[in-house]
């Protein structure tokens, strides 16, 4: 594996596919912004009565934010369904078309990071849920409060670590998944330590927190530009998507493997 012509090769694929081609840039910038819209409308449904002094019942406001979060979600596989594609390994960028498609792709993509976080939802559930409400029950005794603050740290932790591990699986099960077509593959554990193996195990977790590392330099630079940064996060997120996704793809491909049934070998 060589990180330094990964990361320039995404870059390149990068610029080359979105600087030629604004109308695809901004329609992926409205595609990354289309989630936001429902949560946003589900605000703005209680303004009125918020302005009036009125404290919205608390069923309503719980069914109008699950009402948004699942309209968001929906709304969200478009974009999710573009980066299968750039998963996949399709050179060059390919034009964001095939609505049906990408939304198919797209829900299945999501599902399957679903389906990986359970075990981390599930840690954070029992442990700071449960820390919670022991919290509520301890009262406002700070000396009280203290195990059962260490619980919530330990729980976090926990979860952490957990969800490190399986992200190492996640990232490349999702690659299989777009390379297959089979949401079995995004789960196929064998398959995928296999590749690590290949890649080493160490150069492969390496190269995650190089390109993450990266990202992040990139949201910090932007955000904290004054009154228009959250304005250029938006502007600059396809760039940071294509990028990642285009890392990704060329990392599994550095493996040098047979490709699992239905895939291209690369």
């Amino acid at each position: 594996m060589d990180l330094g012509k990964l990361l320039g090769d995404s870059f390149g694929y990068t610029k080359d596919g979105l600087f030629g081609k604004p109308a695809t840039w901004i329609v992926l910038i409205i595609l990354g912004f289309l989630p936001a819209i429902p949560i946003m409308a589900g605000i703005i449904f209680f303004v009125p009565s918020l302005m009036t002094g009125a404290i919205p019942d608390i069923s309503t406001m719980i069914g109008v934010f699950i009402i948004a979060f699942i309209v968001a979600i929906l709304l969200a596989a478009f974009y999710a369904g573009y980066q299968v594609r750039i998963l996949r390994g399709e050179t060059p960028l390919p034009a964001v078309s095939g609505f049906g498609r990408l939304f198919s792709d797209g829900i299945r993509y999501i599902a399957i990071q679903v389906v990986y976080a359970i075990p981390v939802i599930i840690i954070l559930a029992v442990t700071v849920g449960s820390s919670i409400m022991a919290a509520v029950s301890a009262g406002p005794d700070f000396e009280d409060l203290l195990p059962i603050l260490g619980g919530v740290l330990f729980g976090v932790l926990v979860a952490l670590v957990v969800g490190f591990i399986i992200g190492l699986f996640a990232i490349f099960g999702v690659v299989r998944f777009a390379r297959t077509g089979s949401m079995g593959e995004a789960f196929n554990f064998r398959g995928i330590m296999t590749t690590i193996g290949r890649i080493g195990w160490g150069s492969y977790i390496l190269a995650l927190i190089v390109v993450v590392i990266i990202i992040v330099i990139a949201e910090v630079i932007l955000g904290i530009i004054p009154y228009i940064g959250w304005f250029l996060q938006l502007i600059v997120s396809p760039l940071i998507t294509i990028f990642y996704s285009r890392f990704i793809a060329l990392l599994y491909d550095s493996a040098g493997e047979a490709a699992p049934p239905g895939e291209p070998a690369p």
